[in-house]
């Protein structure tokens, strides 16, 4: 069961009604509790917003670590089927009689290589972006976490002054004759 002092403060103030003393001492109390209680509401929710942001922060660096295996893993295809493609090729060209270690060949096999190692770099390039991303996300998260908790204590500071000057504010007087 969860307790809510705004709910229990009405029902008191409903069962003393009335102006007087006693009434207007519960009054007082009660109002010193929603006060108070607004106070901690507004910490407990900075706090929590702080825990959600460190989660985020927390699943958004596994998602960049994720993003770097991903890339790793198909950069490593990649250079595995430069590999295979080049084995191809010298084999089809010594099949054909051509002399793979110098001429076009050569030409032909450098290219290939040249062209699945930027293949690779370019995978690579897209998973580290990604990442950093993801990263920058995480940074962000926790920035955002870290200001909600801040603004947790504002407003619950906030609350308890409000609240406090205007029980102070709305205090009775007593009566005081003139010249007395």
């Amino acid at each position: 069961m969860c307790f809510d002092p705004f709910s229990i403060g009405a029902s008191i103030a409903a069962i003393a009604g009335g102006s007087g003393g006693a009434a207007s001492g519960i009054g007082t109390a009660l109002g010193a509790l929603g006060t108070v209680a607004g106070a901690v509401g507004a910490v407990q929710a900075g706090n929590q917003a702080n825990e959600v942001g460190k989660y985020n922060a927390q699943v958004a660096e596994n998602n960049a670590a994720a993003e770097r295996q991903r890339a790793a893993y198909e950069a490593g295809i990649t250079r595995d089927r430069v590999r295979q493609v080049i084995g191809a090729q010298r084999a089809a060209g010594a099949s054909s009689g051509l002399d793979i270690q110098s001429g076009t060949p050569v030409a032909v096999l450098g290219d290939t290589a040249k062209q699945g190692e930027l293949d690779v770099l370019a995978r690579l390039y897209s998973g580290e972006s990604a990442a950093r991303a993801s990263q920058n996300d995480a940074t962000m998260f926790r920035a955002q976490g870290r200001a909600q908790k801040q603004a947790g204590f504002i407003n619950a500071a906030s609350s308890l002054i409000t609240g406090f000057s205007n029980m102070a504010s709305s205090a009775p007087t007593r009566y005081k004759p003139l010249g007395a």
